[in-house]
C-alpha cells in the first residue's frame, strides 16, 4: 500500500521570491500567447455570425415575452 507524502509541495516562482516583475509578467504572457491555437479566419467570421444570429433571436423572444406579460398584465390589473 503507498503511503501519501507528508512533506507540503510547494510551486516555486519563476523569479524566487513571489513577486514578477513588469518585464517578466509581459514575456510570460507573450510565451503563453505564442503557444494558443487560434482559429482561421474563416472559422472566427462563421461563429461571429452565429453569435449575432443567436442574439437576434434572443431578442426577438425576450421582446415578444416582454410584450405579451405587458400585455397582460396591463388587462389584469387595470
Amino acid at each position: 500500500m503507498a503511503r501519501a507524502s507528508t512533506r507540503s509541495q510547494r510551486i516555486a516562482s519563476p523569479t524566487g521570491g513571489g513577486r514578477v516583475t513588469p518585464v517578466g509578467f509581459l514575456r510570460e504572457t507573450y510565451s503563453e500567447l505564442r503557444k494558443s491555437v487560434w482559429p482561421s479566419r474563416e472559422e472566427t467570421s462563421r461563429l461571429t455570425v452565429v453569435v449575432i444570429v443567436l442574439a437576434i433571436a434572443a431578442g426577438f423572444f425576450l421582446g415578444g415575452l416582454d410584450r405579451i406579460f405587458s400585455e397582460l398584465f396591463t388587462r389584469v390589473i387595470f
